[in-house]
């Protein structure tokens, strides 16, 4: 109970962060239990419970079943995942061609180093989505706004039409995924990790430069792209290059 110096609401805070704590300790002692684990095995609550030092009862206050707990351990990876490809998707630092390599390799190294983690999140939904769709379509889905949002902030800042990017980062995104997928199952690839990615990543370019030139732009991939854009913005004031 809070004391008569202690406002409820600081107090109610104080037990927020405490009760926030204590379920991202239990999300992270069933993340390592899922790695450590068969492929494709149940988790039970009570090693769960074990491994985070907690009786099985405390786990059982904190979410509501264990559906519910799975649903958080993907909503953990999908926003690990995001924060991933956040920063390599940062148009300012590199080439296109460069981003385009790092973005891609990051999903290639999650997905094959974690390799259970990548397949306990397509046997589910996260707490973020009730129409039952499992954690790596709304992982592609969230990376494919991203990508639209920065693909078309560019486009308005060069003032072009935005029209042939409409699709193109939900197909692309679902031609890396579902390739990088289907690789990785594979058990006698004929290509390794870094042959892959460049593969998709030049595949990805020629997606891209297609919709730039329908879009009357130009964009030289060896280039940074920040470079790229002060140019093309430039070339399109009439200003000197």
């Amino acid at each position: 109970m809070p004391t008569a110096d202690e406002p409820v609401s600081g107090h109610m805070a104080r037990w927020e962060r405490h009760n926030s704590t204590r379920q991202r300790h239990i999300v992270e002692a069933a993340v390592e239990l899922i790695e450590e684990s068969e492929p494709g095995a149940d988790i039970p609550v009570q090693r769960i419970a074990k491994r985070a030092g907690l009786a099985k009862s405390v786990v059982y206050r904190q979410f509501t079943d264990k559906d519910d707990l799975d649903r958080r351990i993907r909503s953990f990876l999908l926003d690990q995942l995001t924060e991933i490809l956040d920063a390599a998707l940062n148009i300012s630092d590199g080439t296109l061609e460069e981003i385009l390599v790092r973005t891609i390799r990051s999903v290639a190294d999650w997905a094959t180093d974690h390799a259970r983690l990548h397949e306990f999140m397509r046997r589910g939904p996260t707490d973020y989505d009730d129409a039952g769709i499992d954690a790596i379509t709304s992982l592609k889905a969230r990376i494919s706004q991203r990508s639209h949002e920065i693909i078309f902030s560019i486009a308005q800042l060069l003032d072009a039409d935005a029209q042939p990017f409409e699709h193109l980062p939900f197909a692309v995104v679902t031609m890396v995924e579902g390739t990088l997928s289907h690789w990785a199952r594979d058990p006698s690839p004929t290509q390794d990790r870094a042959q892959v990615v460049q593969d998709l990543a030049t595949y990805a370019w020629f997606v891209l430069d297609g919709a730039a030139r329908s879009a009357g732009l130009v964009v030289d991939p060896k280039v940074p792209l920040v470079t790229v854009i002060d140019q093309l913005m430039a070339a399109r004031s009439g200003a000197p290059l």
